[in-house]
C-alpha cells in the first residue's frame, strides 16, 4: 500500500538559498512514515510496538523550494522478522519526482525494550509492495567508522534534542553531523546524497563525540560516546 500526503515547504524547513534542507527533509518523512503508521492502526500512543531507525540512504536530484507544496509517498518495501524497509518519494507542484528515500527500521517493544517479531496482521496491514522501488537492494549496507578523523569535536545534548521515545531523535544526528563540518563545506551547500546508519540511542545529557573524515568521494562522520567506547552513529555524505 502507497501512502500519500501533501507537505508546505515554509520557513523553518530552507536554507539560506530557500531550498529545503536535509534535516528538514528527515522531518518530514518521520511524518509521513508516522501518518502511514496511523492508517495502519499501529499509532505509537496506542500500540507497544515501536519502529526504531537503523539506517538511512538519500538521493536528491532537485532540491524542494520555499512556498512549494510536495507530494511524498511513502511504501513498506519489505519486512521480515523484527526488520522493515521503506521507501519514500518527494514529487514537487510540475509532478516531477525530486528525491528518493530508503530507511531501515526494527521492532521493538516499548515497555520490555525487547525485539519485537512483526505480526501477519502488522504485515498486512501496511502491505508491503516488494516490487515497487527505487533502490536494487532493501537493506542498507552497514557503515564503518573512519580509520582517522581529519578534527573531533564534542556536543552536549540538551533537552529538545529528546523526542517521545526518550532519546535523541534520529533527524539531530545529520545535525551534529552538519554541525562539525569545516565552513567551506558547510557553505558550499549540502550534498545532495547521504547515507546514516544508527547504532546506539544517545540519551539526555549525555556528551557525545563527533569526529570528521574527508574521503574521496565525500566526507564521513562518527558519532561515539564521549569516552569512544559505544559507536552512535555513521554518516556518509556523499559527492
Amino acid at each position: 500500500m502507497v501512502f500519500t500526503a501533501k507537505f508546505y515547504i515554509g520557513y523553518s524547513d530552507i536554507n539560506k538559498d530557500y531550498n529545503l534542507t536535509n534535516t528538514s527533509l528527515l522531518k518530514l518523512f518521520e511524518n509521513v512514515a508516522s501518518m502511514h503508521s496511523h492508517v495502519a492502526k499501529d499509532d505509537i500512543n496506542e500500540s507497544e510496538g515501536r519502529w526504531f531507525l537503523t539506517g538511512y540512504h538519500v538521493k536528491i536530484t532537485k532540491r524542494p523550494q520555499y512556498g512549494e507544496t510536495v507530494t511524498i509517498k511513502t511504501w513498506s518495501r519489505d519486512m521480515k522478522g523484527v526488520q522493515a524497509s521503506r521507501e519514500f518519494e518527494v514529487y514537487n507542484e510540475k509532478n516531477e519526482l525530486c528525491l528518493t528515500g530508503l530507511s531501515n527500521w526494527i521492532r521493538i517493544n516499548a515497555k520490555t525494550l525487547r525485539l519485537e517479531r512483526i505480526s501477519p496482521e502488522l504485515y498486512e496491514a501496511y502491505g508491503s509492495e516488494p516490487e515497487r522501488t527505487n533502490f536494487n537492494y532493501s537493506w542498507i549496507e552497514k557503515l564503518k567508522e573512519s580509520e582517522k578523523t581529519d578534527y573531533e569535536k564534542e556536543f552536549h545534548i540538551e533537552r529538545n534534542f529528546i523526542d517521545a521515545n526518550k532519546h535523541m531523535n534520529n533527524v539531530y544526528y545529520l545535525d551534529l553531523a552538519t554541525n562539525i563540518l569545516p565552513e567551506e563545506v558547510y557553505q558550499a551547500g549540502e550534498l545532495n546524497e547521504f547515507i546514516i546508519m544508527y547504532k546506539s540511542a544517545i540519551k539526555y545529557d549525555e556528551t557525545v563525540n563527533c569526529g570528521f573524515a574527508t574521503e574521496d568521494d565525500g566526507y564521513r562522520i562518527t558519532i561515539k560516546s564521549q569516552d569512544k567506547s559505544d559507536l552512535k552513529a555513521v554518516i556518509k555524505m556523499i559527492k
